[in-house]
């Protein structure tokens, strides 16, 4: 499947904004990727449909992912999937972590003992601290990082705040270059992925989200190059 035939295969609607005309993006269901030199190709079982909105907080975008949390216990101090302490928006809690403990002020110990959960505000505050560091190393890494549209700076940052995307430099290498559409497909090439995909856990719509709003970008930048 070339790029071409791959661009047909997804409707993607922006909400809200400039770019609410219906655009036509990469298919992003790739289970996996393959191909000779010019040719990319992909198994796409369906075409993936998201609906993005342009002026989204980067603080809703990530949420929607990566939760507050257990579903039924928002802000309760939880173990992650490799056991780590954690607590809010996917804050890993260190050892006498200084920025919970000015958070939560006098009620630290029985936040991270799990009998106090962190409220809305609390979370949000954590949050806007962690993601800080995300939001420097995505200047650090993609070129006119401050210049993209807000939906697209949420996509890039949610992959650093995952780690997915400082894991493909094929794809920064792709977004430096301009070809977003590209850096969409070489985003999904990707082990954990194919795997979420076999799995079914929610690594996969989560980098499919992200994609989106790539290849998104990606086929403004060539309509208005033409």
């Amino acid at each position: 499947m070339t790029f071409k035939e791959l661009s047909d295969c997804n409707d993607v609607f922006l909400q809200e904004g400039p770019w609410s005309n219906r655009l036509a993006a990469l298919g992003l269901g790739a289970a996996s990727l393959f191909g000779g030199p010019g040719d990319v190709q992909a198994k796409m079982p369906t075409p993936i449909t998201h609906n993005i909105k342009q002026d989204q907080s980067l603080y809703d975008y990530i949420v929607q992912s990566e939760g507050k949390g257990k579903t039924d216990r928002p802000g309760y101090v939880y173990r992650d999937h490799k056991g780590y302490l954690t607590v809010g928006v996917g804050h890993l809690i260190t050892k006498n972590d200084p920025i919970l403990k000015q958070i939560t002020g006098k009620y630290y110990n029985t936040v991270l003992s799990g009998r106090t959960p962190l409220s809305d505000s609390q979370m949000m505050q954590l949050f806007n601290y962690d993601v800080q560091a995300k939001i420097a190393l995505a200047r650090s890494k993609v070129k006119n990082y401050d210049s993209l549209p807000v939906y697209v700076q949420n996509a890039i940052v949610d992959g650093f705040f995952r780690g997915d995307l400082a894991g493909s430099p094929k794809t920064l290498d792709l977004m430096n270059e301009g070809d977003f559409s590209a850096a969409a497909i070489e985003y999904l090439n990707n082990k954990e992925y194919r795997e979420s995909k076999t799995d079914g856990t929610g690594v996969a719509p989560r980098m499919e989200r992200n994609a989106t709003a790539y290849s998104t970008y990606g086929a403004q930048v060539q309509k208005l190059n033409k």
